[in-house]
């Protein structure tokens, strides 16, 4: 029983000093890593926002599940030096306070509206949107489409991928991780492992892409405690996120382009139970049925990417949208912005289909 008590105790101790670390380290960053953009109240928290160059159209990136706005540096940028470029930290991420639930993609495309509305950042807007950002901007579109010139899916889901076992499976697995992960961060053990450079594979990759001069600021992101929860928050939500995009419809003839992750490691840490072969499969499938949203679209592969093709191949996005930029502008006058515009035939994706073949 004494073995037993003086465990305890040593537990309890060790926690709490996890957790202290955990606090002062906390505001160390928020010292060290102040917002780039400035914080906008959208109505009883504040997000984050960065915008950068001037022009229009105004180009709007809209983050995967676990990305922010640091995601977008190289891109944005870069397309910075062509048009105003926007990215921001949806609740809970970034510098973004966290907001309320749930998080489902239509409740985030209304406080994007809200965001962009109060910092006046006005359209003809580009929505590019990766991975559960594509439900995002496709959602925004659903009710805001006077305001989008055009849009680039990167990687993004698709509204059917859960009649799919592979990607239940995949999943499954990733969510089973968020409260083992939240609890490590809630108790300093992620930052730790950060500080020693233990990274885990998925956030190895991403860093490894990144711009050098953000890699200290990525880890502080990913070390803050708030972090997992907002990310199971919205996976948590992400069936009737799904089941909303489903009733939001087609595109019309927006000028829309899908770009696909189609290198050889789809996820680099990709849970065991997953088979390969059939998730890529079942990926290159969804994603080509994607074009079917517009009758103005087309499809280009990253085929060295990773599932984070802003990391991998940014320049694959940054050609993209430049060019949906140059189909945008207006001939005479801003009421020609409105005018669909048609995608050149000849910027058809690279052939690269083999990998939807069945083994």
């Amino acid at each position: 029983m004494r073995w037993l008590i003086r465990f305890i105790v040593g537990m309890l101790l060790l926690a709490l000093t996890g957790a202290a670390y955990q606090a002062v380290d906390l505001a160390l960053d928020a010292q060290l890593y102040p917002p780039p953009g400035r914080l906008v109240d959208v109505g009883g928290h504040e997000l984050h926002l960065r915008c950068m160059g001037e022009g229009i159209p105004t180009v709007v990136l809209e983050s995967a599940n676990m990305g922010w706005s640091l995601y977008w540096t190289t891109i944005q940028f870069d397309l910075a030096r062509l048009t105003r470029v926007c990215s921001y930290d949806r609740a809970g991420l970034g510098w973004s306070e966290r907001g309320p639930s749930p998080r489902t993609g239509r409740h985030i495309a209304n406080e994007l509206h809200t965001l962009l509305a109060r910092a006046r950042v006005s359209g003809p807007f580009i929505l590019v949107g990766h991975s559960l950002g594509g439900f995002v901007t496709r959602l925004y579109y659903e009710t805001h489409r006077e305001d989008v010139a055009a849009m680039v899916l990167v990687d993004a889901h698709h509204e059917r991928q859960f009649d799919e076992e592979e990607f239940r499976e995949f999943i499954a697995a990733v969510r089973t991780a968020f409260p083992i992960m939240g609890a490590a961060t809630t108790l300093g053990i992620t930052r730790l492992m950060l500080t020693l450079d233990v990274l885990p594979p998925l956030f190895a990759r991403q860093e490894k892409g990144a711009p050098p001069d953000i890699r200290p600021m990525l880890r502080a992101g990913w070390a803050k405690t708030r972090y997992f929860a907002t990310m199971a928050d919205e996976e948590a939500s992400l069936e009737a996120t799904a089941s909303q995009v489903k009733r939001a419809g087609l595109l019309g003839d927006l000028p829309l382009i899908i770009v696909t992750a189609a290198g050889p490691t789809w996820w680099p840490d990709m849970p065991q139970d997953v088979d390969l072969s059939r998730f890529r499969h079942m990926w290159l499938n969804l994603q080509a049925d994607l074009l079917k949203l517009s009758t103005n679209s087309r499809q280009v592969f990253a085929d060295k990417s990773t599932h984070f093709v802003n990391f991998d191949q940014p320049e694959i996005i940054v050609e993209q949208v430049r060019q949906l930029i140059e189909f945008s502008r207006p001939a005479s006058g801003p009421s020609a912005m409105r005018q669909p515009t048609m995608l050149k035939p000849e910027s058809v994706a690279i052939p690269f289909m083999k990998p939807a073949v069945d083994p």
